[in-house]
């Protein structure tokens, strides 16, 4: 479809629900996009609600079917709806869809409730994170909250090495775990550019850790509005654990209650170049054929799209068809049942391309997280040993047999939990502090002078 016959939908804003949370003070509009955005941001939701704070959900609307979009009903996110945006188009359709009606959207909350100051709260590296505090500001000359800032993609010194050949496995796990690393934000993209972006028009950026602090601080953020208040999937994964999903994922696929599988789901850009793509597939070709692992991929969109783009979907559904120990899945709605599984004892490890994963797999004893990648935004899931970088290399299916092989997992379970506990409850407490002491934006002279100190405002 020509980006110029975009049909572009009309957004739809839940008035009886602005006039409930419309008050005096600050209104926190937690923004959501994507599955992991569902998840990630519904604890800030529940812990506004049990202070007795007013908020609110805005939906990008992008996520509009009922697969990718199910986390709206499994969090109850859809009861909390302000507005849904309805976006659509490719990525820079979607960059302008949004920057446009955040705006308008904006606007129109300045001049029916005038009174209330509402303040997005956007998640991560996403593309929302990137556009809703750049149109915040444009429009409405306000900053925005982050949560999850300060995501800077990172390599270990010895991936040369191993890229060239020239380290064995051994030396390069635990070069990624004792040696150096280094700032590449090539990758992921454009997540790099998002997060980037977001820094420039937020007031408050909650870092989930002491790295993520540290690169804010080294490009030239107040120290003073970078809370380290660790990251509320820790909130969402202890909230899962204590509700059952509707339906186990045993029941759905009864094959995965049988036997040791690595799961597998891939969706990165990076990764869907040729050479990389291929290397991965040819990775789940011999880890079934040749090494008799039980694999199971999990089909994401992305993953989809690669295989009908190669040609490679017919020899994955073979593959699938004539081999027990291999299982190719749509993928799973419900975030519930992903959690259930890597905790089931019969998920040894995910290798994934998935931010979020590298923090759920810290806290989640019976998994290892492998990460598909030749850097991390999560540098510090690695550092803790909880997490190893396996590149989509063509050594890649020996690589994983070795890991599989020498149990290297199981001293990874025993790596520190790095991501707190009570996390939103930090968040909301710094949130208040900085709101209450800067507001949502500060000109120069308020930042060294008092309100009473700083002279007329002409303006």
């Amino acid at each position: 479809m020509d980006s110029w016959d975009i049909d572009l939908q009309k957004p739809k804003i839940y008035e009886d629900r602005l006039g409930e949370i419309s008050s005096n003070g600050y209104v926190l509009l937690v923004t959501v996009a994507t599955k992991p955005d569902f998840y990630k941001q519904f604890p800030l939701v529940l812990e506004c609600e049990k202070r007795g704070k007013p908020v609110g959900v805005i939906h990008t609307g992008q996520h509009f079917d009922e697969l990718l979009g199910h986390g709206l009903n499994e969090f109850h996110l859809d009861e909390r709806l302000v507005a849904n945006l309805n976006i659509r188009g490719d990525l820079s359709d979607k960059f302008v869809d949004l920057f446009s009606k955040m705006v308008r959207f904006g606007r129109h909350l300045r001049k029916k409730y005038p009174k209330t100051e509402f303040i997005p709260c956007v998640h991560g590296d996403t593309l929302t994170a990137g556009v809703v505090p750049l149109a915040w500001s444009y429009g409405l000359g306000k900053k925005c909250v982050q949560n999850e800032a300060g995501l800077r993609g990172m390599y270990p010194h010895s991936m040369f090495d191993f890229v060239k050949g020239s380290i064995n496995f051994e030396e390069f796990i635990n070069s990624q775990w004792t040696l150096d690393w280094s700032i590449d934000r090539n990758e992921p993209f454009p997540e790099q550019i998002d997060t980037f972006i977001c820094g420039s028009s937020c007031f408050c950026f909650i870092a989930p850790h002491k790295i993520n602090y540290e690169n804010l601080v080294r490009e030239g953020y107040d120290p003073e509005l970078i809370p380290i208040c660790g990251n509320s999937v820790a909130d969402a994964v202890e909230y899962t654990n204590n509700h059952k999903p509707e339906k186990s994922i045993f029941e759905i696929y009864p094959q995965l209650e049988q036997g040791n599988w690595l799961r597998i789901d891939i969706h990165r850009r990076g990764n869907l170049t040729e050479s990389r793509f291929k290397n991965i597939i040819h990775a789940i070709k011999k880890l079934v054929l040749e090494y008799k692992m039980k694999v199971c991929l999990v089909e994401l969109t992305a993953m989809k799209r690669g295989l009908e783009h190669y040609g490679l979907i017919d020899f994955i559904k073979k593959l699938s068809k004539e081999n027990k120990n291999f299982l190719y899945t749509p993928l799973w709605k419900s975030y519930s049942n992903v959690i259930e599984f890597f905790r089931s004892g019969h998920c040894w490890a995910s290798l994934t391309d998935s931010g979020s994963q590298q923090e759920e797999l810290n806290m989640i004893d019976e998994c290892t997280s492998l990460t598909c990648r030749f850097n991390t935004d999560r540098p510090e899931s690695v550092m803790s040993e909880s997490n190893i970088l396996t590149p989509p290399l063509e050594n890649l299916p020996d690589f994983l047999h070795h890991i599989y092989k020498n149990d290297i997992s199981s001293k990874m379970k025993k790596a520190p939990k790095i991501y707190g506990h009570n996390v939103s409850q930090k968040i909301i407490d710094a949130v208040d502090k900085i709101y209450k002491k800067y507001g949502a934006f500060t000109w120069s002279h308020e930042k060294f002078f008092s309100k009473k100190e700083s002279g007329i405002d002409y303006l």
